[in-house]
């Protein structure tokens, strides 16, 4: 994934690692979704500041990296469309080292390569989709759609005050014939 960063662009999570000493180090970033300039991580999405926590443990030839980020997102409910307000967090590691000999079979994906003129980690991309993958695929409001009142009935036989529509009259009769084949 660093190596996909986008051309012009600065990095926005820089870690120098040069002069780094041994042991855990800590860095907060806060963030703005427009520092990214990615249409993925729009301000609609993020209006709010993105928080970056960041802990590094740093061994002989090797760094460990967790990632932790948050926000609060604005999403819209998959059932009435209402405008939702969610605290969204995501966290990942990756393992940076020099030692070629160590056994990475399961970490191909969390695994990076320090050569020795690597003065610094850029994890900008890192952050950004560990960002977007916190984002729920499903979103409804909580305990139930508020405008749920405004939805139609799913009974049209039970719904007295409007007059049925064309598709939901489909909808009635797709039900009845899915109801006469399973029995």
């Amino acid at each position: 994934m660093n190596g996909d960063r986008k051309a012009g662009r600065e990095p926005l999570v820089k870690i120098k690692i040069s002069h780094l000493s041994q042991g855990k180090h800590s860095y907060h970033f806060v963030l703005a979704s427009a520092d990214f300039q990615d249409a993925a991580v729009s301000t609609k999405v993020f209006p709010n500041p993105v928080e970056v926590s960041l802990s590094l443990d740093k061994g002989l030839s090797d760094i460990t990296v967790d990632i932790v980020v948050s926000s609060v997102a604005v999403l819209e409910c998959d059932r009435c469309l209402a405008t939702l307000h969610r605290h969204i967090s995501g966290e990942y590691r990756i393992f940076y080292s020099q030692a070629k000999s160590m056994q990475v079979e399961d970490w191909q994906d969390e695994i990076r390569w320090l050569g020795r003129n690597n003065f610094e980690i850029d994890l900008t991309d890192d952050v950004r989709d560990t960002l977007l993958l916190a984002v729920p695929m499903k979103n409804v409001c909580e305990p139930a759609c508020m405008n749920q009142a405004e939805l139609p009935s799913s009974h049209p036989e039970q719904s007295d005050s409007a007059p049925e529509s064309e598709w939901q009259r489909a909808l009635h009769q797709l039900k009845q014939k899915f109801n006469e084949n399973l029995r």
